[in-house]
């Protein structure tokens, strides 16, 4: 009987151990799953920083074309000097 109690009393210890064991995953499982959300926020919020960055920069290189930057600007000059010509032979049409 004496070892009976005994065995009972082992397997109560074992199951408030588990029990505890348990509630502390469960906690660390909220743990994780806020941290996941937070960096999920954080990264959705750097993808669209990248893309405002993205669009600013495409905006800054068609502004640098317009303005006859040295990287463009023989491009620029070609394509005026088409636009001019086009535009001489619309008026010899005309006259």
């Amino acid at each position: 009987m004496n070892d009976l109690t005994s065995q009972l009393s082992s397997i109560e210890l074992k199951v408030k151990t588990l029990l505890q064991e348990n509630a502390r995953l469960r906690q660390e499982l909220m743990d994780e799953k806020t941290l996941t959300s937070t960096l999920e926020k954080d990264n959705n919020e750097l993808l669209q920083s990248l893309k405002a960055t993205e669009d600013k920069m495409v905006a800054l290189k068609t502004a640098n074309a317009m303005l006859g930057s040295d990287e463009y600007k023989t491009k620029t000059k070609l394509k005026i000097n088409a636009l001019v010509k086009e535009i001489d032979k619309c008026i010899a049409q005309l006259t």
